[in-house]
């Protein structure tokens, strides 16, 4: 009887061990298959990002994150897709401003800054998982200088620098924000060294323009520049 006893406690505690080993496995096969469906939307985002079309790489980027959070790459993407349609918002936001639809001009650049607070939101998110991400410290550094913070924008692209030495634009931005301070040393420097890690001049629509102008900033109630 008492053998009996053993054999079933013995039974007992192998089927336990069995059902546990079981749905660990279980979980992990889940978590695998999520971690590839994560993967494939973020290449479906790459692809949606390099074809400009930001709605859809942010689409696919939240469904990425949606199955795996720590997705770096998504977290990435989702970020430099809200930069732009950041930085297109702000634009047409200058460009009412300059026509003197002020509150046009206010309804756009209250858009811009949503989505430059977004970017900046996947951009220290992604910060707290890859401490060391130079493309997530470029983000914050381009999210500042939008929105005129000129000492947060220098911190962020010396940042930038201080991880990814040879990022011309890193110089090249950084370079801007001197030159908007007046700083012309650190800007004629900073932008010599651009040139010479092969830094090339971006399209007119896509460069931060002159110094601010004073009636669009007080037409629209924040610096556009």
């Amino acid at each position: 009887m008492m053998e009996n006893r053993l054999n079933f406690r013995f039974l007992s505690l192998t089927t336990i061990v069995l059902l546990a080993a079981a749905l660990l496995q279980s979980g992990c096969h889940r978590g695998d298959a999520a971690r590839r469906e994560s993967s494939r939307l973020t290449r479906e985002g790459n692809a949606a990002l390099e074809a400009g079309q930001w709605e859809e790489a942010v689409r696919c980027y939240t469904e990425a994150l949606a199955r795996n959070p720590r997705n770096t790459d998504a977290l990435y993407g989702r970020s430099s897709a809200r930069l732009v349609t950041g930085k297109e918002y702000y634009l047409l936001a200058r460009a009412a401003a300059g026509e003197g639809e002020s509150v046009h001009a206010r309804e756009i650049a209250s858009k811009a800054d949503r989505d430059f607070a977004l970017a900046a939101e996947d951009a220290a998110a992604l910060l707290k998982i890859d401490t060391e991400s130079s493309g997530a410290c470029y983000i914050l550094g381009c999210v500042a200088l939008y929105q005129a913070d000129w000492q947060g924008a220098l911190d962020a692209f010396s940042e930038t620098i201080r991880r990814a030495p040879e990022m011309a634009d890193a110089y090249q931005r950084r370079g801007e924000v001197y030159g908007f301070i007046n700083d012309l040393e650190n800007e004629s420097a900073d932008l010599k060294r651009a040139a010479e890690l092969g830094y090339t001049p971006e399209e007119e629509t896509d460069s931060f323009g002159d110094e601010p102008s004073q009636t669009a900033e007080a037409e629209t109630g924040r610096v556009l520049y």
